[in-house]
């Protein structure tokens, strides 16, 4: 079971680094449009199909090691004064709904990826590029950040059980 929970959370990772790396790669590629179309007067025709591309991507992919740093925003005003047994009950009941959740957004963007493919639907751009790739991101984001949720739950039940904190 560690070595599950150890490979999905180096998964997200990956994805977490990769969506780094794709900030400067999507910064180079703006500025060498902004100087092939200011400078020697022929713009790049992809820059920003692919831009928008990588924004997606370096979106959806960061999602589970936002999750798994804390990054994503939280309101915890009412929580931290509750007890420690109370706030762990209210933590795992809130985990449950958002794997729930979760799970509706890994079926609906499923169905995004799997329809992009029947259709075999490209961009409307002369590149006619793939959108299968694009939607896949948020597919792959969905999925890993669902994962995080479960092992979270699982942790949180855990720490219940033993009558810890569990930490948010």
């Amino acid at each position: 079971m560690n070595r599950l929970v150890s490979g999905i959370e180096k998964i997200a990772y990956f994805g977490g680094y990769l969506s780094g790396w794709l900030v400067p790669i999507m910064m180079m590629l703006v500025v060498v449009d902004v100087f092939m179309r200011y400078v020697l007067h022929r713009p790049l025709m992809v820059s920003d199909e692919f831009s928008a591309y990588m924004l997606v991507a370096l979106s959806f992919l960061g999602l589970a090691y936002t999750w798994r740093q804390g990054g994503h925003v939280r309101i915890e005003i009412v929580v931290t004064r509750l007890s420690p047994r109370v706030y762990n009950w209210v933590r795992l009941i809130g985990l449950i709904l958002t794997f729930i959740f979760m799970i509706e957004l890994d079926r609906a963007a499923y169905k995004m990826v799997a329809y992009a493919l029947q259709m075999n639907m490209r961009s409307s751009t002369w590149l006619m590029f793939p959108l299968f790739w694009p939607q896949l991101t948020v597919f792959i984001g969905f999925v890993l950040l669902t994962l995080l949720l479960g092992i979270d739950i699982f942790r949180t039940g855990f720490k219940i059980r033993t009558g810890k904190k569990a930490e948010a």
